[in-house]
């Protein structure tokens, strides 16, 4: 059996005001503002390389009558906030994704054959089948590729903005 060596020492505060105010400094910079901060930071990175690696066409289509230029997938990558899967002040989840504007996405990169109505259901196939391709198209993918690629450096950006939070609350 190991022994417990108890230490005890007594403190003293001289201004309590200072200490009360430093530790809601901290709690300002552990926020829920901070970590939405960091986790945008992380997935402006994932953004910005999906951005570069996306399949872009080389023709000029028509949507609804009017010019669809190539680069319009590409264009219309976003970052949204994930309520899902975040944690209010604990959690805060974003993703990469297209806007609406660009549902036809998976159309692009599957074929117009391959496409099915979107459901819940069919929606996780869809964006499976872009990545990883099906039977009737080969795989483009540039989701999963951009992720792997730059997960270190996304890391390294939010714990570089949670580091800032805390270095502006120590400095006051």
């Amino acid at each position: 059996m190991g022994r417990c060596l108890r230490v005890s020492k007594n403190y003293r505060v001289e201004n309590l005001e200072a200490l009360t105010e430093m530790f809601a400094k901290l709690d300002d910079a552990a926020s829920e503002s901070t970590l939405r901060q960091a986790a945008v930071s992380g997935a402006r990175v994932i953004h910005d390389e999906a951005k570069r690696r996306v399949p872009v066409g080389d023709r000029i289509g028509t949507r609804f009558g009017r010019p669809h230029s190539p680069g319009f997938l590409r264009d219309h990558l976003l970052i949204a906030y994930d309520q899902e899967e975040s944690v209010p002040g604990k959690l805060a989840s974003y993703i990469v994704t297209w806007s609406s504007d660009a549902f036809y996405g998976r159309f692009v990169e599957l074929g117009k054959r391959n496409a099915v109505p979107l459901t819940k259901r069919t929606l996780a196939r869809a964006i499976h089948d872009i990545e990883f391709g099906s039977s009737r198209t080969p795989a483009q993918p540039f989701m999963r590729p951009a992720f792997d690629a730059k997960k270190s450096e996304a890391a390294r950006k939010m714990a570089e903005v949670v580091e800032q939070k805390l270095m502006e609350a120590n400095r006051g």
